[in-house]
């Protein structure tokens, strides 16, 4: 999947170049957020470990969850491309922490404040 963002024009920084293959989470999301870089996973479970949750809440990490289970890496990428618009204005116009969960249709959504109604999503 790397190889087919990185050919459509994302900045991509993979696990493996950075990071010994057992770092655990708690210490690899401080990482990723003191680099400034928005942290893509298709770990939908990470807002619910508490662990996980209170390093990337406390780092102040940016975080898209794409939900592609099953899907092949250019499917992943395709999915990625549709949402890339919205993704980029969350980025540049929220405040971290955040997570936001990426469809498979391309949709993109808040999902660590339910309360938080994100109007771009939101149906008319």
């Amino acid at each position: 999947m790397p190889a087919a963002l990185r050919a459509s024009g994302w900045a991509v920084e993979t696990h493996d170049d950075h990071f010994a293959q057992d770092t655990k989470d708690v210490d690899l999301l401080p990482a990723v957020a003191a680099r400034e870089w928005v942290f893509v996973t298709q770990d939908a479970r990470i807002r619910y470990r508490s662990a996980e949750t209170r390093a990337w809440r406390e780092a102040g990490l940016r975080v898209f969850v794409v939900v592609t289970a099953n899907l092949k890496a250019e499917e992943t990428a395709a999915i990625l491309e549709k949402a890339r618009t919205r993704m980029d204005e969350i980025g540049a116009n929220e405040q971290p922490p955040f997570i936001y969960r990426v469809g498979k249709a391309g949709s993109v959504k808040r999902v660590d404040k339910p309360d938080v109604v994100d109007s771009a999503s939101a149906a008319p």
